[in-house]
Order: C-alpha cells, then structure tokens, then sequence
C-alpha cells in the first residue's frame, strides 16, 4: 500500500507544477511590450508632433482673432444702430421745425374760431364798434399760440412769427393778401387745451362779445393747412 501511495503523490505534484509553470509562461506572454523605435521613427514621430502643436497654436491664434472681429462687428452694429436713431431724430426734428416754419403742410386736429361783424348795428352808434378789427383777430392768434397751437391760419392762410395784420375797412390784410369777413381762424394742437383757453371765464370769446364780435367756437378733428409757398408767400 505504501509503493501505491508514493506514485499517486509525486503525480499530483507534477501535475500541479506544470500547472503552474504554464500560467506563468501565459502571464509572461500577456504583460505589454516595449517598442523600440528606431532613429528614422522618432524623428518622423518628432515631426508629427511638432506638426500638431503648431496647428493647436495656429488655431488658438485664429480662435482669438475671431473673438475680437466679432467684438468689433458688434461694437459696430451698436453704433450704427446709435447713428441711425440720432439720424431718425433729426430727421423728425427737422421735419418739426419745416412744419412750424410753413416749409410743409401741416395737418392735425385743432379749434376753429368764426369772426363775423354784428348782425346789428344801432342807428345812434358807430360802425366801427360792430366790426372786427385787427386788435381783435391779434387776441384770438396771440390766445392759441399761448395755448400750445403748432399752426394758425386765417381763412386758410399761414401765419408765422414776421405776420402782419391790418384792418382796411371791412376786410383784413394778412401779408399784402385781404380777407372779407367772415374771418376763420383755425389753429392745430390739443383740441381740449385750446378750446378751453379760449373759454376762459373773461377770456378772449368774453371779451369779443362785449366788444359787438360775432363769435363762434368749435373743436375740429383734422384740420390741414398749406405749405408758405403754396399761401402766396
């Protein structure tokens, strides 16, 4: 029993050895190898390298340089877009001002005031004091323009700053051109304001009706008056 029992061991011992002994070759084989390059690789691989690197630098370079076009594209934008508002004001305040010159027509809502002589006149009294003078139609303009009125006409002709106004008889001068009466005063703005001030309790419709001047008011939703040139100026 004993001579059986040996070769059974020594047996398994050898089995277990060579086990071992292919595991190890197999793991030895696994492990990653080195490889050597020689000196035309490397300076092919130095090159590549040194290829890429410059590209990345070239790129940061080009990435930059983008940034600060767009920097200055936008920087652009925003001025013209100012210039652009500054000229759409001008252009609007300009426009304003041809407006109130009589360079351009003109229209909007206003008030419109009717002058007319006294229906009758007293046989004991003068003419003169039943009829509309200059001093009257200077009360209802100077009135308006005080409310804020952007433009006043007379029987649809303009009046502006160097206007002049003289009664002739029953007619009225304005600038060299006559005007029978019934005389329509018309004036462009805040509909309420102007005819509220004219209005006013002793206002300038109180004071032309205590002086024998037929007088009648009313607001007007659009009202349009010509350019200078067009009124014979």
């Amino acid at each position: 029993m004993r001579l059986k029992g040996k070769p059974m061991i020594l047996s398994l011992v050898l089995l277990v050895s060579g086990f071992l002994i292919s595991f190890s070759y197999q793991q030895t084989n696994e492990r990653p190898k080195i490889v050597q390059l020689n000196d035309s690789q490397w300076k092919q691989e130095y090159y590549y390298k040194k290829q890429l690197l410059e590209i990345e630098e070239k790129n940061k370079q080009l990435r930059e340089e983008l940034k600060k076009k767009r920097e200055a594209v936008q920087d652009y934008e925003s001025n013209l877009a100012a210039n652009e508002q500054a000229v759409s004001d001008f252009v609007s305040r300009k426009k304003n001002l041809q407006m109130l010159a009589g360079e351009l027509p003109v229209q909007g809502e206003g008030v419109e005031v009717v002058l007319r002589d006294a229906e009758y006149i007293p046989d004991d009294d003068q003419v003169n004091q039943y009829i509309v003078h200059e001093r009257h139609m200077h009360m209802v303009i100077n009135e308006l323009l005080s409310a804020g009125a952007k433009a006043v006409a007379v029987n649809g002709q303009r009046i502006f700053k160097d206007s002049y106004i003289a009664c002739t008889g029953p007619v009225i001068t304005v600038d060299g051109i006559q005007h029978p009466a019934p005389f329509v005063v018309t004036a462009i703005g805040d509909t309420d304001v102007l005819h509220a001030s004219m209005e006013l309790t002793r206002g300038v419709v109180d004071q032309l009706v205590s002086e024998n001047v037929d007088v009648e008011l009313s607001k007007e939703d659009k009202i349009e008056m010509k350019a200078r040139l067009s009124a014979g100026r």
